[in-house]
C-alpha cells in the first residue's frame, strides 16, 4: 500500500502506545535472548521495526501467573535499559512516554498479564509497582486458588446468548479481586481487563474509580469471539472513561479468514467510534502474543497503513491521534491522578 505524504507525516506526528505486547515473554519462553534490539526475523517485533512504524511506548508484559517468571522478565526490561539507554526507557509517568516521543526512544511500560503471581499478596503488588508495574491484568483468563475472579474465561467463537448467560451465571471477582483493584487505583497503576469473562467484567469496571483499559481484544459485533467487548461492556467502557486496544488477532478481526484484512480492522476502529465515540478506542497489537498466527499487520513497520486507510476513510487528525495513543495516554495519566 501506498503512504501519502499527508499520512506519513501524520503518523510521524502521532504518540504510539500498544496496549499489549508479548516479545520479551516470547523470548523467555524460547530460552533466547530478551533483547528485542537485533533484526529477529523469527518474532513480530525488533527495535528496526519498532522505529519504522514510530512506536513510541508499549505495555510490554512481565509476567503473570508465576512470581518466579515475573522477576526474570523484569530483568530482561531492565537490560533494554542498561544495554541500550539510547534506545529504550522505563516508564514510571505518563510524563516519561512525552519524553520518550521527544527522545526517539521506545518507552516501556511493565504490565502485569493476570494478577495471579501475587499469591493473593497486596504487599506483594506494592513490590510490582515499585519494579515499575504500571498496568495490571487481573487475569489471564484462568480461575485458580490465587486467582481475581471465580470462573474460568472461555475462548474462542460463540454467541451473543452465551455472552449474556455468562454475565448472569458466572462468578464474578473473588475477595481478593474486590480487594486488588481499589489498591490498584490508589497505587496509581491501571486496570487491566482483557481476558475477563463477563461477570467479573462489569463487576471490576464498577468496582475501579480510575479508568480502566481492555488492553487487546476487539469488538464482538463484528467478530463473535469471547475475548471481544459486546456492546452492553463498549458503553460501560465508556461511563468508566477507559480505552479498548483493539488487538491484531485474526481472529479477534473476523471469524471468516477472508474477513481478517486491514479494511476490517477499521471496521473495528469506526465501530467503535460511531458507538461511544473517539474518546474510547486504541490499539493492543499483542504482538509475539498470538504463536504462528500471522498478525494484521504483520509488524510495526506497516503500521502507517492504517493510517492512511483511516485517513481514506474521513476519520479527522484528531481522532487518529487519540487512537494511536493520545487515549492510552489520557487513561494512564489520569490513573496516576487519582492516586493516593
Amino acid at each position: 500500500m501506498e503512504i501519502s505524504p499527508e499520512a506519513q507525516a501524520l503518523h510521524d506526528k502521532a504518540i504510539l502506545i500498544d496496549g499489549h505486547n508479548d516479545s520479551i515473554i516470547e523470548h523467555w519462553a524460547r530460552k533466547e535472548s530478551m533483547d528485542m534490539t537485533p533484526d529477529l526475523p523469527d518474532y513480530q517485533v525488533d527495535l528496526r521495526r519498532m522505529r519504522a512504524g514510530g512506536l513510541t511506548a508499549m505495555n510490554s508484559m512481565v509476567g503473570g501467573g508465576d512470581l518466579f517468571q515475573c522477576i526474570e522478565l523484569w530483568d530482561g526490561m531492565y537490560e533494554h535499559i542498561e544495554n541500550h539507554p539510547d534506545d529504550y526507557l522505563i516508564v514510571d509517568t505518563a510524563d516519561d512516554i512525552y519524553r520518550a516521543k521527544r527522545e526517539g526512544k521506545i518507552g516501556l511500560i511493565g504490565q502485569l498479564e493476570s494478577c495471579t503471581a501475587l499469591g493473593r499478596s497486596l504487599r506483594v503488588m506494592r513490590v510490582m509497582y515499585k519494579l515499575g508495574v504500571r498496568v495490571a491484568n487481573l487475569t489471564h483468563g484462568e480461575a485458580e486458588a490465587d486467582s481475581l475472579h471465580g470462573t474460568k474465561s472461555l475462548f474462542g467463537f460463540c454467541e451473543l446468548s452465551d455472552r449474556e448467560h455468562a454475565r448472569k451465571n458466572f462468578e464474578g471477582l473473588t475477595d481478593f479481586g474486590r480487594e486488588a483493584i481499589p489498591e490498584i487505583n490508589r497505587l496509581g497503576m491501571v486496570v487491566d481487563l482483557a481476558h475477563t469473562q463477563d461477570a467479573s467484567y462489569f463487576e471490576a469496571i464498577e468496582l475501579s474509580e480510575a479508568p480502566v483499559m481492555f488492553s487487546h481484544g476487539n469488538i464482538f459485533a463484528l467478530s463473535p469471539h469471547w475475548r471481544n467487548l459486546t456492546d452492553d461492556q463498549l458503553n460501560a467502557l465508556a461511563d468508566n472513561g477507559g480505552v479498548i486496544g483493539l488487538a491484531f488477532l485474526p481472529g479477534f478481526i473476523a471469524q471468516d479468514p477472508e474477513n481478517q484484512t486491514l479494511d476490517r480492522l477499521v471496521d473495528h476502529i469506526e465501530y467503535v467510534c460511531d458507538f461511544i465515540g473517539d474518546d474510547y478506542v486504541g490499539f493492543g497489537a499483542d504482538y509475539d502474543g498470538m504463536g504462528k498466527r500471522v498478525a494484521i499487520p504483520p509488524s510495526y513497520a506497516e503500521t502507517p497503513q492504517i493510517t492512511q486507510l483511516m485517513l481514506d476513510r474521513g476519520f479527522s487528525e484528531e481522532t487518529i491521534l487519540k487512537f494511536w495513543g493520545g487515549n492510552f495516554l489520557r487513561v494512564i495519566g489520569e490513573a496516576q491522578a487519582a492516586a493516593n
